[in-house]
């Protein structure tokens, strides 16, 4: 083997945290010690993420050392529209907003106070000189702030890691003349801190953003995947009296299961048998007016919602389910260039999946591959009869078991992708 190289990598989101930004970082940190790579992270001590199993530590491997820094920032425990919305009075509703308006003013986002910490640790880290490359993985992107004035002042090489766009992010309400003003903002922000980059890695969905605003940037497209032997080992144990369709997640932004829920009221209302076969379970992060929909709708007795779970639980409530679910709202078309982490998962889990996402966009072609039901967000009808067609399925005992082609596989594999930024740490370090 050649010789052993280390890198100092730089996230936010690490066990104890937990959720789908954790999971490429912690398979890189693991697979990268066993292609002749060491390293070393700097986290922050608490992350005040809305999402944290403290048993995920148990899943960092004993040759990674983890510097952990404190995070003076505001808590995202709970998401600020759902804080807003659970205040009881108007005039709470009022003051709370009073009391998240300065977050607002946090460039690139409301992580920035890290800012004060990590980029001093980090220094102190890279002066020791073991380190051959430092690696930053966003977002927030906050950590791309922090990878650019921490560059300036070393002569250690950046890698930034791109897990998801910055500038087109699907959850953006570019409607709103303050979210444009900001993002003119973060746009001049996120030009500076490519310019001191000395290479990055990107998901498909963010290279023509990375390359736009850097076009002589050394670039490797790495996607999100799948660990293919950790969902493997996963046995299935299914409702036998049920039609499970299950989602496992957060609706971020404007995303919903509204529309889902009006088309599997409109099904049992015309067919009243089904509301003794079909079931909905949400695992994660459910908005509060859907909370509220569903009883409206009268689909309390068909509608399991339950709390954020274990990755590994997560899993296995998707290995459980009858039919998987995914949402993607259009967001002013940026939607069709996004891919969600949870599109691998999909991929490989061998359950029919009914995607509610743009059509034409890239994880509705990447979902085709198994062939997914794929519902524009905000077709009830549509939903509707590829849950009557999936429910009759089941009734029958012929629900499709898709299986995945080896040339997806290989390309999802976590493994895969983990020798591809093996491959460019090197090469940069080296240049």
């Amino acid at each position: 083997m050649t010789d052993r190289l280390r890198v100092l990598f730089i996230a936010f989101y690490y066990p104890p945290t937990s959720g789908g930004g954790v999971e490429r970082t912690i398979q890189f940190s693991r697979r990268l010690p066993q292609l002749g790579i060491d390293v070393e992270m700097l986290v922050p001590t608490d992350a005040k993420w809305l999402a944290e199993d403290p048993a995920s530590v148990s899943r960092i491997p004993a040759d990674v050392t983890v510097h952990r820094i404190k995070y003076r920032g505001p808590s995202l425990r709970q998401l600020p529209g759902d804080r807003i919305r659970q205040a009881p009075t108007t005039a709470r509703k009022l003051a709370v907003r009073a009391s998240l308006a300065p977050q607002r003013l946090f460039l690139p986002d409301a992580n920035a106070p890290w800012l004060a910490d990590v980029v001093p640790a980090a220094l102190r880290l890279l002066k020791t000189g073991r380190f051959d490359a430092f690696i930053t993985t966003t977002p927030p992107h906050t950590v791309a702030v922090a990878g650019r004035l921490t560059r300036a002042r070393t002569d250690v090489p950046w890698i930034a890691d791109w897990r998801d766009p910055w500038l087109t992010h699907a959850d953006l309400d570019l409607s709103r003349a303050d979210v444009r003003a900001k993002q003119a903002a973060i746009a001049r922000l996120a030009r500076w801190c490519v310019g001191g980059m000395d290479a990055a890695s990107v998901v498909d969905h963010a290279e023509d953003e990375v390359r736009g605003l850097r076009p002589d940037l050394p670039l490797a497209v790495i996607p999100n995947g799948i660990d293919l032997e950790e969902l493997a080992a996963v046995e299935r144990h299914p409702d036998p009296d049920h039609c499970t369709f299950a989602f496992t997640g957060w609706f971020f932004g404007d995303r919903s299961p509204r529309h889902l829920l009006q088309a599997v009221a409109d099904l049992v209302r015309d067919r009243p048998e089904l509301r003794d076969v079909v079931r909905l379970r949400f695992m994660g992060g459910f908005p509060d007016a859907d909370r509220r929909r569903v009883d409206d709708l009268g689909l309390a007795e068909l509608v399991a919602i339950e709390p954020p779970a274990p990755h590994a639980d997560a899993l296995q409530a998707q290995a459980d389910a009858d039919v998987a679910l995914i949402f993607m709202q259009d967001g002013g078309g940026h939607g069709e260039k996004f891919l969600p982490g949870k599109v691998w998962e999909l991929l490989a889990c061998g359950r029919p999946v009914l995607a509610m996402l743009p059509p034409d966009g890239a994880a509705a072609r990447e979902l085709r591959a198994v062939d997914a039901a794929i519902v524009a967000p905000d077709d009830v009808a549509g939903a509707r009869a590829a849950v009557e067609r999936y429910v009759d399925e089941w009734s029958a005992g012929q629900l499709p078991s898709p299986v995945l082609a080896d040339g997806v596989r290989t390309r999802i594999s976590r493994q895969t992708q983990a020798e591809a930024f093996a491959e460019l740490i090197r090469s940069t370090a080296t240049r």
